[in-house]
């Protein structure tokens, strides 16, 4: 898996062991997979496979998004502390839900795939066109 850029803040995704301590959540829960804002590193479970492993990913991804961009930074500012967590997951949860609709609506209304950024997505091609 490679690594990525958002908002100019590279990420990695790193694979690790079941039980591996890098899995544990802020609400003291192991997880399939985690994101941590301080070393910009997706972590995810080695047992975790397509298709799994595809939805796993974007969710983690949209929570480097909320936190790249400042989203979380914001809430934090605004909600109280014992929101935070309940608040972020419903965020992530937006941003991958929402922009998968959004593309499929898009690309369903135009009759094609849509392409930004030198990448297409919808219709009969993959996400690099």
């Amino acid at each position: 898996m490679s690594a990525f850029i958002v908002n100019g803040e590279a990420w990695g995704i790193v694979r690790v062991k079941s039980g591996d301590p890098r899995l544990i959540d802020r609400t003291n829960h192991y997880r399939l997979a985690t994101t941590d804002p301080i070393t910009k590193n997706i972590y995810i479970d080695v047992n975790v496979t397509p298709p799994l492993l595809d939805r796993v990913l974007l969710h983690e991804v949209a929570h480097a998004i909320t936190i790249s961009y400042g989203i979380i930074d914001n809430l934090h500012i605004i909600l109280p502390s014992y929101l935070w967590t309940t608040v972020e997951e419903i965020i992530a949860q937006i941003v991958e839900n929402f922009s998968i609709e959004a593309v499929i609506i898009t690309s369903g209304s135009l009759s094609r795939p849509i392409c930004i950024n030198d990448y297409c997505l919808g219709g009969d091609i993959d996400a690099n066109g």
